[in-house]
């Protein structure tokens, strides 16, 4: 089904891949475990750190996103046969703090906002999302940063997506949801948002679970040639 741009008032944002762009802690990384380690590193991490949401979902043993990327982490650790002083695994996770916004993100926000409520809604703990949105200057462009941990759950669970109805008290097909994560198109799909796949960031493929897209964009720009 193609986007219905007429009844959108809110849009609402994946946070991590989306927005913020958590390659560019990888600089941080080459230089402190070496390029070859830092590879694998984070390979490993980001990985566990996207499995590890799941299966505390389906395990009922919830613990918060920045708790839960540090286990993640402790496991990449482990994998690459690395040895770090606690000091330097505190100092990685500082990173979250200070992830970079991609090129596209600043002035497609500042655009959009003019005319529509923009939010974030992400896995991720409230200081995370506070502190990175800050760092990049993108906070006064927020209506609202929605997290998954006020609920003790996390995506794609259907009452994550429910907090952007709720924030902005509208109806599913009111608001419009973008992220690069297929997974996430999927849940905020099954859930009934109208859904924006920012597909060149990750180069992935749509899941096969049933739902469908409303609409495909390579870079956030294009969005303000469909919205205006």
């Amino acid at each position: 089904m193609p986007i219905d741009t007429r009844q959108i008032q809110a849009i609402v944002f994946d946070a991590y891949g989306t927005l913020l762009d958590v390659s560019s802690i990888d600089a941080y990384l080459i230089n402190t475990f070496g390029e070859d380690k830092a590879t694998e590193i984070a390979k490993h991490w980001r990985q566990k750190q996207l499995e590890y949401t799941w299966l505390r979902s389906l395990m009922h043993q919830y613990v918060d996103f920045y708790t839960l990327t540090e286990h993640a982490l402790l496991y990449a650790l482990k994998a690459t046969d690395t040895a770090a002083e606690t000091s330097i695994i505190r100092d990685t996770m500082s990173q979250y703090y200070h992830l970079k916004v991609y090129d596209d993100v600043s002035p497609t926000l500042a655009r959009l906002s003019e005319k529509y409520k923009l939010a974030i809604l992400s896995n991720a703990n409230p200081s995370l999302l506070e502190k990175a949105t800050a760092y990049n200057n993108i906070d006064p462009y927020l209506s609202e940063i929605l997290s998954a941990d006020i609920l003790g759950q996390y995506k794609p669970a259907p009452s994550v997506y429910q907090l952007a109805e709720k924030a902005f008290q509208l109806e599913s097909k009111e608001i419009l949801f973008i992220s690069s994560n297929t997974w996430d198109i999927a849940g905020a799909s099954a859930y009934g948002l109208q859904t924006c796949w920012l597909k060149n960031r990750q180069n992935g493929l749509l899941e096969e679970l049933g739902q469908q897209v409303n609409l495909e964009i390579n870079t956030l720009n294009e969005l303000t040639l469909v919205l205006g």
